[in-house]
């Protein structure tokens, strides 16, 4: 009975098209693409596991030797790797929020049909464009006390110039400065192109029934918007990485570590030191610990998509 029911409903038809006969062809226009990604991204996330579990250091004259998670035990008992850890979570989370907050409102006035708009949204997005080593470069210079910059305006309104670059909590806020800079038009951007696809009837209806500007953007332009926020909250955290050029070209980690992420001591471990499997070890950690915050945050887009999909 049940083999009747199941040939049908075609369920065994379906299958077949979708394993066999015409999709067939398209594992031939995949694999290209399968073999790029597990050369690119998959096989080296293998070495670097491997090297991790080595004592490999090119500083060492003993062997290399298999060490296990030697290296991950000695993890916790850095004091330096520690530190990158908070300083990580400050200048890729603190950055994160002030891009969100400040990107919505952008988005806020891009969407607004006001004259000479036009000219605002391309000025907007003009950071987009700068490499991040190039805008370390910029703001390094507008943060160099002998260069004027920002402590010259600073100056004419009485305040006194702060070595910027030379206080480790100073060197923090003018990273996050430059990193928000830099990456708030992108956050913009992807809210403004979401507004763009919503509704105007929803707006014209809360707008008879008496909304202002602020109810509007409360009740109907946010909820909207919640699957877009997640998603470029998502990106953006992952993007957050791309800050270690501003760091190795602002302050390369200083002063006395203040600065110092956990990619970047990766990097120093490897490349100064030359403790390679350490450093692997390093890396390695961050990764996971990246894959562990963003997972929540994804798996609450994805249960969010689906409930939408089941909606319509």
């Amino acid at each position: 009975m049940a083999d009747a029911l199941t040939a049908q409903s075609g369920v065994p038809a379906i299958r077949g098209r979708v394993w066999g006969g015409p999709t067939a062809g398209y594992r031939r226009f995949l694999a290209p693409a399968l073999v790029i990604v597990t050369g690119l991204t998959i096989l080296p996330i293998l070495f670097t596991v491997a090297l991790s579990l080595t004592s490999l250091s090119y500083t060492s004259t003993r062997p290399t030797r298999f060490v296990g998670l030697g290296n991950y035990a000695q993890l916790f008992q850095d004091e330096r790797f520690v530190a990158s850890l908070w300083q990580s979570a400050i200048l890729i989370f603190g950055p994160v929020i002030v891009q969100m907050i400040l990107g919505f409102l952008l988005a806020l006035v891009m969407n607004e049909r006001l004259p000479g708009l036009g000219w605002l949204r391309v000025i907007f997005i003009v950071p987009m464009f700068f490499p991040p080593i190039v805008m370390g470069l910029m703001w390094k210079v507008l943060f160099t006390p002998q260069l004027g910059g920002i402590n010259y305006y600073l100056g004419l309104v009485g305040i006194e110039s702060p070595a910027w670059l030379a206080d480790p909590t100073l060197a923090l806020a003018a990273i996050v400065i430059a990193a928000v800079w830099g990456w708030t038009p992108f956050v913009a951007v992807m809210f403004y192109t979401a507004m763009q696809t919503f509704p105007g009837e929803l707006y014209e209806a809360a707008r008879i029934d008496g909304a202002s500007w602020t109810q509007r953007v409360r009740y109907v332009t946010l909820p909207l918007l919640k699957n877009t926020a997640l998603v470029v909250l998502i990106f953006r955290i992952m993007e957050a990485l791309a800050i270690f050029p501003i760091i190795f070209v602002m302050t390369s980690g200083g002063p006395a570590g203040g600065t110092e992420t956990v990619n970047y001591y990766a990097f120093v471990a490897g490349f100064n030191f030359l403790k390679v499997g350490y450093a692997s070890a390093i890396i390695l950690s961050f990764l996971v610990l990246l894959v562990a915050i963003l997972a929540p945050a994804t798996n609450i887009l994805l249960r969010s998509l689906a409930l939408e999909g089941e909606r319509r």
